[in-house]
């Protein structure tokens, strides 16, 4: 009788979306949605009402030149060149490249600031957290030798109006007007609305931005006559500060940064104008919040397919957070250094070329690459991973699966794509089946039962891939 029933049910056919937001329960890797190397994208059709979603596989990295191994500490581009920090050595980018400064120290983000002077023209400034030394246009270096120079110093140096600005404690101190090798030690200001000392400096428009451990204060250049041309904007003051002084991004209209304060925990914030906006949520400030090494991780922004990313490695997490700023979503990068799983992404440091093409620094030295769109690996293959949310269809009953098929872009030659799934809450997984993305029908049929299900497509090829949904034929059962 049963068997009867089953049978006079009529299969259904639904599309399951796999755009989403992380939802994860905690910072772990293996449970939850998570999209990896592969970025959401929507576009509302208005003539229809309908809003179409994509997943892109991100770009992939070219090598633009092989450099000398170390750690990658900073790279700029200045003068037509660029220039960049690997160990102790900073290198003048060329046909063979120059060794330029040799610095205090092997290891650390170094900071790299171009700048102007009325009296010398454009210049590079180069500090590492002790010394500064700076490079003009005919690439000739001068070391900081004034006894006033701060030291030590944050090497997060920011410019304004012929003026290098460092932090030291809680003072901003900056150079002789339009003079980068001479510091006068009474030109300094003090962030001292809040008992923390200063992280980083950074600019958002006309106003320097100073971040402390637990506080945000503003300053503007009010061409004092004595002491440091710096004034504080009184009202503009934030009680946060940043947990991680080398993953701001300035760029274009805003300020982007990890942010903590005194009442605890992490978020991502995005200053606009002088008002603070949290663009991560309760998921993404659980991984935050569990990265051990927080003052070590590092980000940068870039723009790249149409998008503006801001990326943020986490060293001890062996995991890198990716927010699109356009589509206000979340997502995930990685390296696969060879093992065919997921690791940090390899690059710390970036740098246009004024092109628009953005520059990469291998954190480990030996290459430099660039964000290239047209090519879909990197050093080895980009492991593309979707997990999704577990699907039950509203009903805790169970769902005899006839097929899976999956819904993207057609391909004109063979493109692999592997397709798991799990019905015990993430803790075991079925064998893989391969589907051709360049089939006119990819799908796996007979895919057993369950009550709750999550699928994991998996890709490698060296090829490109855009996903849009699954689209899932079953039946319910009657229990």
């Amino acid at each position: 009788m049963a068997k009867q029933r089953q049978a006079q049910k009529k299969a259904e056919n639904v599309r399951v979306p796999l755009l989403g937001s992380f939802t994860n329960r905690n910072y772990a890797t293996t449970k939850d949605q998570r999209f990896i190397n592969i970025f959401p994208e929507t576009r509302k059709v208005e003539a229809i009402e309908n809003t179409k979603i994509f997943l892109n596989k991100r770009p992939g990295l070219s090598v633009y030149k092989t450099v000398p191994t170390g750690e990658g500490r900073g790279i700029t581009y200045f003068n037509g060149k660029f220039y960049y920090a690997i160990g102790n050595t900073v290198w003048e980018d060329g046909p063979t490249p120059t060794n330029k400064i040799t610095l205090t120290a092997s290891t650390g983000v170094i900071g790299m600031q171009v700048a102007n002077s009325s009296t010398i023209g454009d210049y590079l400034f180069i500090c590492d957290g002790t010394g500064g030394w700076y490079i003009n246009t005919a690439g000739t270096v001068t070391h900081i030798v004034d006894a006033d120079f701060p030291n030590p110093h944050q090497p997060v140096p920011t410019f304004i109006d012929g003026y290098i600005l460092l932090a030291k404690g809680s003072d901003i101190y900056n150079c002789v007007l339009d003079t980068p090798s001479s510091w006068d030690p009474s030109e300094f200001i003090s962030a001292e609305m809040f008992p923390d000392p200063l992280r980083a400096l950074a600019r958002q428009n006309n106003q320097v931005v100073a971040f402390g451990m637990s506080s945000i204060e503003f300053f503007y250049d009010a061409a004092n006559v004595s002491g440091s041309p710096l004034s504080r904007n009184e009202a503009t003051a934030i009680q946060m500060g940043t947990a991680s002084p080398f993953a701001i991004y300035q760029n274009e209209m805003y300020c982007i940064y990890i942010g903590q304060s005194d009442s605890g925990g992490r978020a991502v914030w995005k200053i606009d104008g002088t008002a603070p906006k949290k663009v991560s949520d309760e998921f993404i400030d659980r991984i935050l919040d569990k990265e051990s090494n927080i003052n070590n991780a590092t980000g940068f922004g870039f723009r790249t397919m149409g998008h503006m990313f801001y990326l943020i490695n986490l060293p001890t997490l062996d995991r890198t957070l990716v927010y699109d700023t356009d589509e206000k979503l979340w997502h995930e990068w990685s390296t696969n250094t060879g093992d065919g799983l997921h690791h940090v992404f390899s690059c710390a440091h970036l740098s246009d070329d004024g092109t628009g093409k953005a520059y990469l620094l291998d954190i480990n030295g030996g290459n430099i690459y660039y964000v290239n769109p047209q090519a879909y690996t990197d050093a080895n293959s980009i492991i593309v991973d979707v997990y999704t949310n577990k699907y039950d269809f509203d009903t805790y009953k169970r769902k005899f699966f006839y097929s899976c098929l999956v819904v993207g872009d057609s391909y004109d030659s063979t493109n692999s794509m592997n397709i798991r799934w799990t019905d015990d809450d993430y803790k075991t997984w079925s064998a893989y089946r391969t589907v051709d993305m360049s089939d006119s029908w990819p799908s796996i049929p007979r895919l057993g039962c369950s009550r709750r299900r999550a699928f994991n497509l998996h890709h490698t090829d060296n090829l490109p891939l855009r996903l849009e949904s699954l689209e899932l034929t079953y039946l319910e059962g009657d229990t």
